[in-house]
């Protein structure tokens, strides 16, 4: 403890207070270190950052200023109101449709009642969208209230939307009258075609009561008369079953029914019903099933037969001479049934066209044959409902030939039988 105090008592007063002593040296670059760290703070850090500020609300009133200047030179009204529902800006598009209101500083729930079931707060700060349409006087406005959470404001967007609505109100008034117009036509349909069928039962009845009546009488002359007679009536039938068919596939009211059929049997008896037509071309009408005698498949009975019958037309149609040939036979696991003939014919343009409803490779009044151009369409949407498909060939002034292929369903298939009984 004496040699301690014998040293501290060797220290001096020049010496204490003379730069050589460290502990003074460390205090004096202290303080001149926060003398400079203190200017530079107060004479450049303050003043940047003034400046930076500065520049900031420039700039957001810059923002401010181009988006009333947007505002106020948009066609659409605008609104602008704060957390309080407090309007703040209102355009020239906003005070022209409601000139009879003080805007800016009103509320903007006297404006806009609809908000009354809404919290402002909340939309702003979830930036919630709501749309809401009106009438003002004679005009529809729809507006579109939005949320801005980083100004704490909601913005409004109007737009006016009469023309929208009166397009709207006449597309509304169209569909009405498009479905009366439909009801109204399938009311013709069916009242046309029971007025055409009655006296056609007539004509056919009393046709086949004449040529049974002169069925001895060599008068070849009279039974071609008669013959023609009963096969015209087939074609006026022929026309309205078309139609018919054609209407209720449009209108979505065909309902198919499956059942077994035996398609061998189907298609003798409309060999047999286009016999005549083929006789009175004196074309060759033949029928060859490679199957057994019972050809089972299930389909709708109806609309199958519609498809054979409307390919049976079209072939003895086109058909001036030669043949027209139904054949059944296998292809793969089901049957097929082509009808084939040795007609005009159609071009490979032609065919990419040959479903389309009203289409004919020859139209005009100078074409020289008959038809309405719907009974493909009707094949193409009845084989739809069928799940089976169909394979057209043609080459102009050969012939052409349908493939029908009874598949796209594991319904369909054929099953053949020895006997009728089993």
């Amino acid at each position: 403890m004496d040699s301690t105090f014998q040293s501290l008592e060797k220290i001096n007063r020049d010496l204490l207070f003379s730069l050589e002593n460290p502990l003074l040296l460390s205090l004096l670059l202290i303080v001149v270190i926060m003398v400079v760290t203190y200017i530079f703070y107060r004479y450049v850090i303050i003043p940047m950052r003034k400046r930076h500020l500065q520049e900031e609300e420039n700039l957001k009133r810059q923002q401010a200023e181009l988006m009333a200047l947007f505002a106020s030179l948009s066609p659409d009204p605008i609104f602008r109101f704060n957390e309080s529902g407090i309007i703040i800006l209102a355009n020239n598009s906003a005070h022209k449709i409601l000139p009879n209101k003080l805007l800016v500083g009103d509320l903007v729930q006297n404006i806009f009642p609809f908000l009354h079931e809404h919290e402002i707060k909340d939309i702003i700060e979830n930036e919630k969208t709501i749309n809401y349409t009106t009438l003002l006087g004679r005009h529809y406005y729809q507006f579109l209230v939005t949320g801005v959470s980083k100004f704490g404001i909601c913005q409004v967007f109007g737009r006016n939307i009469t023309d929208l609505k009166k397009t709207e109100q006449e597309l509304k008034e169209a569909l009405v009258k498009a479905e009366e117009s439909k009801k109204l036509k399938e009311y013709f349909l069916a009242q046309i075609s029971h007025e055409i069928r009655s006296p056609l039962n007539v004509i056919v009845g009393y046709s086949d009561l004449l040529a049974e009546e002169f069925k001895e009488e060599k008068r070849e002359e009279l039974h071609s008369i008669l013959k023609s007679i009963k096969n015209n009536s087939k074609r006026l039938y022929r026309t309205f079953d078309l139609l018919l068919n054609m209407s209720q596939l449009q209108t979505g009211k065909y309902e198919p029914r499956m059942e077994n059929i035996d398609l061998h049997a189907l298609l003798r008896t409309l060999h047999y019903e286009y016999l005549s037509l083929a006789e009175e071309k004196k074309l060759e009408f033949t029928l060859t099933n490679t199957l057994e005698d019972i050809v089972m498949v299930s389909c709708d009975h109806y609309s199958i037969s519609q498809v054979f019958l409307n390919l049976l037309d079209n072939a003895i149609k086109y058909t001036k001479e030669g043949k027209v040939d139904i054949k059944i036979y296998r292809c793969q696991d089901t049957a097929c049934v082509d009808i084939s003939d040795t007609g005009k014919g159609m071009s490979k343009e032609f065919i990419d066209q040959l479903f389309i409803p009203f289409t004919q490779e020859e139209i005009g009044y100078t074409r020289r044959y008959d038809g309405t151009g719907l009974g493909l369409a009707i094949v193409k949407n009845f084989l739809d409902l069928n799940n089976a498909k169909i394979k057209v060939t043609s080459e102009p002034k050969v012939g052409s030939k349908f493939t029908v292929i009874l598949s796209g369903d594991k319904k369909w298939g054929y099953q053949t039988h020895l006997n009728r009984n089993s």
